[in-house]
């Protein structure tokens, strides 16, 4: 059993039972934040030893289910969105599934929650992203800036506030629409790669021009405009550009549902661009749940 999932909490003799699918750093996060402040955690996970239950049991005693399975990026660039599917699929079947609000944590496009919505309308839907990286989920996730809820259904916003205010009584929840939550995802990573980007170029500018680098970032950050995230170069991994499992699948699909929309993401393509020319480890390709297998 993972640790520290599965213990019992009784409040105010009323049980706040949680479900996830998906025990990966997202599931693994939502397990840890959330542990000392409901009654019982239920994973399941395709792995068997990161479960701890089955499908069926988180669905007879949950009653808010987290769905957080990978969303991989197909050779276009679009997002593959076949696992989350199969997990609707799989738990669509539920007789009292409209009973129970499904939240989607994995990273989707504006437009996937609607037509999701659409094709399962006895289900309950919202769209909850996660803001974390992967090398501190745990810590990211207890000490999160925002909580945002978008869904078509009010009742189930409803149901899932009081769930996270059961653990962050004084963080700013966002409700809106499914449109405008997925858009606040992909609206935070594209910036963040976009601004990888843009210290990749200046930095080549530095370097040509024979200025000092640390004391053009000092100098750049000082105005607290800035911020002083995502400006290393080389970054964390020691290589140029971005890497990982989110960046390079949330711009390039980005790029494509902006295309779909008659949009001309030109400042979003450039990024991308400057990061295929200093990138020399494209480690999307080996990291497992970053590119799909399938065909498009």
């Amino acid at each position: 059993m993972p640790e520290l999932v599965g213990r019992k909490r009784m409040k105010n003799n009323e049980n706040i039972n949680l479900g996830i699918i998906g025990n990966g750093f997202v599931g693994s996060a939502i397990a840890q934040g959330f542990v000392l402040h409901v009654d019982d955690i239920m994973i399941y996970d395709k792995d068997p030893k990161k479960s701890t239950h089955t499908i069926q049991e988180i669905l007879h005693n949950c009653k808010v289910i987290f769905v957080c399975v990978p969303t991989p990026m197909f050779e276009s660039g679009g997002c593959d969105l076949s696992i989350v599917r199969n997990v609707i699929d799989d738990i669509r079947s539920y007789k009292k599934i409209s009973e129970r609000v499904v939240v989607i944590k994995s990273t989707v496009v504006p437009g996937t929650l609607e037509k999701l919505s659409s094709d399962y309308p006895e289900m309950n839907f919202v769209f909850n992203p996660e803001f974390l990286t992967e090398r501190r989920a745990r810590l990211d996730f207890i000490n999160s800036s925002r909580v945002v809820l978008g869904s078509n259904k009010p009742d189930a916003i409803k149901e899932v506030e009081f769930l996270y205010r059961t653990r962050f009584p004084h963080v700013k929840i966002i409700k809106t629409d499914f449109a405008t939550a997925q858009l606040i995802k992909y609206m935070a990573n594209c910036f963040f790669a976009t601004k990888v980007s843009f210290m990749n170029e200046m930095y080549q500018v530095c370097q040509s021009a024979g200025g000092n680098w640390d004391d053009a970032v000092n100098g750049f950050i000082s105005d607290g405009r800035i911020g002083n995230s995502h400006i290393d170069v080389p970054g964390h991994d020691g290589d140029m550009g971005f890497g990982g499992k989110c960046f390079p699948k949330d711009i390039n699909a980005m790029i494509k549902r902006a295309e779909e929309l008659g949009v001309n993401p030109t400042v979003m393509k450039g990024a991308w661009q400057k990061n295929m020319e200093v990138r020399k480890n494209l480690d999307w390709f080996s990291i497992d749940g970053a590119v799909s297998k399938n065909n498009e």
